[in-house]
């Protein structure tokens, strides 16, 4: 089993790598790669945390007087210009605000032209680069670093971050340390959102549920005091899907999408805050609808996402003993497909809704009806 980093590992130093809660042996890896000047590459999914490690990492690097354990001291001149956020010698390369991807013309300015620049204040200039996305840094932009990433000077120090390897150039990776961060444990989650001065034990324990295991969905839905109401309100409309009219399904979808002082907007169009909140909404009824699942087939290891709710999860069961959870799941997520897909919005939530009445009651209903063939 993992040895876990407790809060009192952790101590008062923010910038220490004993702030990056998660199993020791991934801190091991961390500590190794410091030593190494091959470029780091950091793999994690969204909300894993990868930017706030690569600034421990860069903490380190640039520490005056760093541990072989713990990393940056947290009290040099270093630790304390990085701590506010003015640090000469850290060059953070991401697409410019409103911009996608990062200009190949930025590549060249803040790193080729720096790169033989001695540090100005530290020992080392890191640089840390975002290839996040597919677009983030594209392939002129990857290959302006290359050179850059195999010759430089001894003080120079690179960490990228990525979401997915294979998107980089195989002579990227071929050039980089590939360091992946896992999924944490719930225990971890909570020690994270302790940390971050979240002490409601409801808003805590509801980021556990629906993080996944992912720190930056957890501080962000701990963080949202919406969400906890969003819940509610959408479990009570998943579990009227079992047994309200069509006409239900249609309209009653709506109403989560208004504003939490129950207003509707003005016009027929469906406004951006909307449109984003609909990705929570179906992020909470593909939950649902696998919970349902997970009861229905007794799956042995089978980890109920809205434990708290099994009791009315089971009643329905109980109730409705011909629903089908599965496909209403899949229908879910090919909406959410769909959707990010820039399909037409009402007609894909239309069909969504009066799928999920029938697979949710029990009707016989044609798999291509509602779901593509590929996922019947």
């Amino acid at each position: 089993m993992s040895k876990q980093v407790t809060s009192t590992d952790m101590g008062c130093n923010a910038l220490s790598l004993r702030s990056i809660v998660c199993a020791e042996e991934l801190l091991d890896v961390l500590r190794q790669s410091i030593a190494d000047p091959t470029p780091i590459l950091l793999i994690g999914e969204e909300g894993s945390g990868k930017h706030y490690i690569a600034m421990r990492l860069a903490a380190a690097l640039l520490c005056d007087e760093p541990d072989d354990k713990d990393g940056a001291c947290g009290y040099c001149p270093s630790c304390r210009s990085l701590a506010q956020g003015e640090h000469f010698d850290l060059i953070e390369l991401e697409p410019e605000e409103g911009k996608k991807t990062i200009a190949v013309a930025n590549v060249r300015e803040q790193v080729g032209s720096t790169l033989h620049i001695f540090p100005q204040l530290s020992r080392r200039r890191v640089y840390i680069i975002s290839a996040i996305k597919d677009d983030t840094l594209n392939e002129q932009g990857q290959n302006a670093l290359l050179k850059p990433l195999e010759e430089h000077p001894e003080f120079v120090r690179f960490i990228l971050l990525t979401e997915d390897p294979e998107r980089l150039l195989p002579t990227i990776r071929s050039r980089s340390r590939m360091i992946h961060l896992g999924r944490r444990s719930d225990q971890e989650i909570r020690t994270i959102l302790e940390h971050n001065k979240e002490t409601d034990c409801s808003s805590v324990e509801l980021a556990v549920l629906y993080a996944e295991g992912l720190p930056g969905q957890a501080l962000a839905i701990a963080g949202d005091k919406d969400f906890q109401e969003l819940r509610a309100e959408v479990f009570d409309f998943f579990l009227r899907l079992f047994c309200e009219s069509r006409v239900f399904a249609l309209t009653g979808w709506q109403r989560l999408l208004q504003d939490r002082d129950g207003k509707a907007k003005a016009g027929t169009k469906l406004q951006k805050h909307e449109r984003m909140r609909m990705n929570d909404v179906l992020r909470l009824l593909e939950s649902f609808s696998r919970d349902l699942l997970v009861l229905k087939e007794e799956i042995p290891q089978g980890k109920l996402v809205n434990s708290d709710l099994e009791q009315s999860l089971r009643a329905v069961l109980e109730k409705h003993p011909a629903t089908d959870p599965l496909r209403a799941a899949l229908l879910i997520q090919q909406t959410s497909r769909a959707l990010s897909a820039n399909v037409l919005f009402d007609h894909a939530v239309a069909r969504l809704m009066l799928g999920l009445r029938h697979y949710l009651s029990g009707q016989a209903a044609p798999n291509h009806v509602y779901l593509h063939e590929t996922l019947g």
